[in-house]
């Protein structure tokens, strides 16, 4: 059966904020160190030192509780988004006919989608946690008050475009790359994955997404980041393609890839648990019982019952026999807990001997 749609979001909640807990102290050490300025720039290994844990948990409450609406929405508009437009693919025949080569392309546009639609929430729990991770606010209240004072709603969506232009590709590339790595798997062993499997078949899917995207993340990066500031040449990037350009022309093709080392040691790990995480929770709702069997027929008419014998293995006098009783009327399908809650006769009274 396939999952319900809230069951989906249980799914989802579960699996993000399992994970970006898991990956906040990694998280935070990234976000402190694309801003750090001036001469105490922090350093990895002084990040890692034992005093300075502490820092690392910096916004873990909040992150935990804002990433949860976050992954729930995420997951169950992807899998709701997937699931029509395999049954649009399904009633075409021209379609029909090359629904296995189009599987990859359904990830894709159904990801694609559930990041546009999940950056109402994605976009406000990333301004308020990086806020809190960097030390401009203590907690998600003041983050909260003072985002709202500094430019009301627009503030929490600041860099929302440049952002979604970065997250759609990515996203959608990581969970297309996992349900085509999971094909590949279930081609190979009819035995379902386990927990492990999933991990290592979602960090293989970051790792490749990461790869692939660290060039745009970076131009993403330069262009919301320079606000003012300016390129070696002093003059302000016009966009993405001139971003492009003199990046590689002023700095080489080596500074795209700059950031890949922190960042696939904070993304990989978080995927491959998110992942995982999201399987495992998929997997427990799939072996409940399917909420429409739940359902039974139930007769308009219960079975008649007979007069107990004084003898143990003697049978029941014939007189004995009752006519059969209505026990519900005009209803087609009752459910079992509906059915605990109707005051009806269940058997009818036996006659004395």
């Amino acid at each position: 059966r396939t999952l319900l749609f809230w069951e989906t979001m249980v799914c989802g909640a579960v699996s993000r904020s399992v994970a970006q807990t898991i990956m906040h102290p990694a998280n935070t050490m990234k976000t402190i160190l694309q801003n750090s300025k001036g001469p105490m720039i922090p350093t990895i290994l002084g990040l890692c030192k034992p005093s300075s844990f502490h820092r690392l948990t910096y916004g873990a409450g909040t992150n935990f509780l804002l990433s949860m609406p976050n992954g729930a929405l995420n997951f169950s508009v992807l899998e709701l988004v997937r699931r029509q437009l395999g049954i649009f693919v399904a009633s075409h025949p021209s379609l029909e006919k090359r629904a296995e080569s189009l599987g990859a392309v359904l990830d894709f546009t159904s990801s694609a989608l559930s990041t546009v639609v999940c950056s109402v929430v994605a976009t406000p729990q990333m301004m308020i946690t990086d806020n809190i991770m960097v030390g401009n606010y203590p907690n998600l209240p003041k983050a909260v008050s003072g985002l709202y004072q500094s430019g009301g709603i627009p503030a929490f969506y600041r860099g929302w475009l440049p952002g979604i232009v970065g997250k759609i590709p990515s996203y959608a590339l990581t969970w297309t790359l996992f349900q085509q790595l999971k094909e590949l798997r279930n081609r190979i062993s009819d035995r379902p994955a386990t927990n492990v499997e999933n991990s290592i078949m979602g960090a293989t899917a970051s790792t490749i997404n990461v790869c692939i995207m660290i060039p745009l993340d970076t131009i993403k990066t330069r262009l919301v980041v320079q606000g003012g500031a300016e390129s070696i040449s002093k003059v302000p990037y016009k966009g993405i393609i001139d971003c492009a350009y003199r990046v590689a022309r002023e700095e080489g093709i080596g500074a795209f890839y700059r950031g890949l080392p922190p960042r696939l040691v904070s993304v990989v790990p978080m995927i491959a648990i998110q992942f995982a995480v999201y399987e495992a929770v998929k997997t427990l709702f799939l072996q409940r019982p399917d909420p429409s069997t739940h359902n039974r027929k139930v007769g308009r008419v219960a079975p008649a019952k007979m007069k107990l014998s004084n003898k143990r293995d003697a049978p029941a006098d014939p007189s004995s026999i009752q006519e059969p009783v209505t026990i519900f009327e005009d209803v087609e399908e009752v459910s079992m807990s509906d059915a605990a809650h109707l005051k009806v006769a269940r058997f009818p009274t036996l006659r004395k001997s």
